[in-house]
């Protein structure tokens, strides 16, 4: 296995006090940009920078389709509106309340999944749920400590990223079981995963293999876990915090370091050589 690494995206200009805080990356949209520039938050999409007049302190972004992206603030009163729905002239088409402690974020057709982090888990409102699935007009869809009745409890989400269809993976703390989730079902999948790769903030699945990266034991470390039958290799290394991308994607991870953002590929042909008798397909 070999992780290539492409750099899509570096500020480099002349002004002073430019903080890059989140991106995105879609094979079909291009890249995706959230920085603050003089208190002023900024959004550059394919080399256009729009200004949204939203409320956003701690800046999440993603795309939703061609036409539409998403701006959230991870902190928020658990009331107001910390979603928002923006065009690509920076007009917000709709916004709702997703909830105090947003850890991560995964658009896709089926509606925005959220997911929290302890201080919204323990703190009030439908973050308590520990993770929800969303419709675009922001009513809920899934919750899932709600419509799970035999499941791990979610007291920080450390990662999430789209599986195939409408489900989801996740790694919640302090479980650290590898979760495939069907909220069509509302039913789940669970497998116990090695001990070094607990603590994990990063992760992305494709076929039998599930990619971890900074866990408690390797930061910045990268590893591929074939859960059909255990093997745990190490593969790489990214640097900066990184997340996983979704399966319609080429690229398996998205990192943010300093001033620059980079997609991560991960060249590996035995991605999908799998036996269905002992694991269900992303």
């Amino acid at each position: 296995m070999e992780v290539v690494t492409y750099t899509f995206y570096s500020i480099v200009s002349e002004r002073s006090g430019i903080r890059l805080m989140d991106a995105d990356w879609s094979d079909r949209c291009g890249w995706l940009v959230v920085q603050r520039s003089r208190r002023r938050l900024e959004c550059v999409v394919n080399g256009a920078v729009l200004h949204p007049h939203v409320p956003v302190r701690f800046p999440i972004i993603r795309w939703v389709d061609s036409e539409r992206f998403l701006l959230a603030d991870a902190r928020s009163d658990g009331i107001s509106h910390n979603v928002f729905l923006v065009d690509l002239h920076g007009n917000v088409q709709h916004s709702f309340c997703g909830g105090d402690g947003i850890e991560d974020i995964a658009v896709g057709k089926e509606g925005i999944w959220i997911s929290y982090f302890d201080e919204g888990v323990f703190g009030k409102g439908i973050s308590a749920e520990g993770l929800v699935l969303f419709r675009l007009d922001g009513s809920p869809i899934f919750n899932y400590h709600s419509h799970l009745t035999d499941r791990p409890m979610i007291i920080d989400c450390y990662a999430i990223c789209k599986g195939r269809s409408s489900t989801l993976w996740l790694f919640p703390y302090n479980d650290f079981s590898l979760i495939h989730l069907d909220p069509c079902a509302k039913a789940m999948q669970r497998y116990e995963v090695p001990e070094p790769l607990h603590g994990s903030t990063a992760l992305c699945v494709r076929g039998k293999y599930a990619y971890f990266g900074n866990s408690y034991h390797a930061k910045e470390e990268l590893y591929s876990w074939d859960i059909g039958n255990g093997k745990l290799e190490k593969i790489g290394r990214i640097h900066g915090a990184a997340r996983g991308l979704g399966p319609k994607e080429t690229s398996h991870f998205i990192s943010v370091d300093g001033d620059s953002t980079s997609v991560h590929t991960i060249l590996n042909p035995k991605e999908y050589e799998y036996s269905a008798s002992h694991f269900a397909p992303s």
